[in-house]
């Protein structure tokens, strides 16, 4: 089995897709945003590329979430803000999101044995789950504005760690040691981290700090939301 690390949206390719678990890793903040809403009660998300697409979508028992870097899409109900999605909802609802960078890197990797959606929140449960597959498995980080971010890399090494803790034997790409070596070193510090990122600064900028801090939480979730026809549905971990 072997664990490779994808460092940006637009650098994926099929042999790194096919036959593969795919794990998508947008830190700040689809995947965040992803895993809190499912952890909160709605019933689905919808991931959509263009905005176009999510209005279409639209129905009673829909919340249109989204943003284009950083910024709130006006017609919207609510930004691509995990701590804000966690408010909105109430166990009846569909997400339907839209973001820069993560909603397109779930659409180029939708060819994957499975695909899944990790972050901090949910690091363990999500490779752990990745695992039961017994595929090579793809951590594939979303980054930012076509650049590598920090705070993807970050969620993949503790994912790699986690793998290791699980006794599983697996081959690891260059990419994988430096970011799980990484990991290890800043660990205990995680949401100064991340406001130190280029993403971190740019929420900061745009009042989205307690964001920040929210999505440094390590493991809050042992949830696992997996891609089917089009949705993301949750799969729990005992």
């Amino acid at each position: 089995m072997r664990i490779e690390v994808v460092p940006t949206v637009e650098e994926i390719r099929f042999d790194q897709i096919s036959n593969r678990v795919v794990i998508v890793i947008d830190v700040l903040r689809a995947s965040s945003t992803i895993v809190t809403a499912l952890g909160n009660g709605f019933l689905s998300v919808i991931p959509v590329e263009t905005i176009g697409q999510a209005n279409s979508l639209r129905t009673p028992d829909s919340v249109l979430a989204g943003e284009r870097h950083c910024r709130k899409i006006p017609e919207f109900d609510c930004n691509n803000s995990p701590t804000e999605i966690a408010t909105r909802a109430n166990g009846r609802c569909h997400l339907i999101l839209t973001t820069t960078n993560g909603t397109r890197a779930i659409q180029k990797a939708e060819r994957a044995s499975a695909l899944l959606i990790g972050c901090f929140l949910n690091a363990t449960a999500c490779i752990q789950h990745a695992l039961t597959h017994h595929l090579d498995i793809t951590l594939y980080c979303a980054g930012t504005r076509s650049e590598f971010a920090l705070e993807d890399g970050l969620a993949a090494g503790l994912m790699l760690v986690q793998a290791q803790k699980l006794n599983a034997q697996f081959q690891v790409c260059d990419l994988g040691e430096a970011l799980k070596a990484s990991y290890l070193h800043l660990s205990d510090r995680l949401a100064a981290q991340l406001l130190q990122t280029t993403t971190g600064k740019r929420l900061v900028q745009n009042h989205f700090g307690s964001d920040l801090h929210y999505c440094a939480k390590v493991d809050h979730y042992k949830l696992v939301p997996f891609v089917k026809e089009k949705r993301i549905l949750p799969h729990l971990v005992s």
